[in-house]
């Protein structure tokens, strides 16, 4: 693709997921799982569904719109039950398999949110290619790894939980921070710019 019409594709992208976002942004002031199926009526509509799965076919464009469409589902309906950014979860998934749930890591993670086996079996996953039930894996785990970083200021926390989601929180307990890995730092960038982007944000 060329340089130009992939910037333009990219920026697309940003401005669809940040209308979105607006909509998603209401939602979250009542994220507590009491109010998590009213937050999904209030997300789920059309405008907002088509600019999540054209953000969504700009990372992967071979996906077609009823698959993107049960992606967004998934992802707003659990991060709004357990209390997440969804905009988060998105750019996580999209950061570790850009939206290819048979995407498979040679170190064995796999599905939409890259579960390794024994985090999959710990949040009850059988079928990690399953959209619902990996996305549910990937909610589960990066809430878990928000609250074990819960005790430091806002952005701490998430940048120390984004880097255990790729490192696990053993690395960054022993490094008390991001660990020295170059993967891992390269993922939390990518994540983090991803994050702001969808809030319509710079990079840095």
């Amino acid at each position: 693709m060329p340089r130009l019409l992939h910037r333009c594709v990219h920026l697309r992208a940003r401005a669809l997921i940040a209308v979105a976002g607006l909509t998603l942004c209401v939602c979250l002031a009542d994220s507590h799982p009491a109010g998590a199926y009213s937050a999904w009526q209030n997300v789920n509509n059309e405008v907002a569904m088509k600019a999540y799965v054209a953000a969504i076919q700009y990372f992967n464009p071979g996906i077609d719109d009823a698959e993107a469409r049960q992606i967004v589902a998934a992802i707003v309906r659990e991060s709004m039950a357990q209390g997440v950014d969804p905009r988060l979860v998105v750019a996580i998934v999209a950061a570790e398999s850009a939206f290819d749930r048979t995407a498979r890591s040679p170190a064995g993670a796999r599905g939409l949110g890259q579960l390794m086996p024994e985090t999959a079996a710990e949040d009850g996953v059988s079928d990690v290619e399953d959209i619902d039930q990996n996305i549910h894996g990937t909610v589960m785990t990066l809430k878990g790894d928000l609250e074990h970083y819960a005790r430091f200021d806002r952005q701490h926390q998430y940048v120390y939980a984004i880097a255990a989601y790729n490192a696990g929180t053993g690395a960054v307990d022993r490094y008390r921070g991001v660990p020295p890995y170059d993967e891992t730092i390269r993922y939390v960038w990518k994540v983090i710019t991803l994050w702001r982007r969808f809030y319509g944000l710079s990079a840095s």
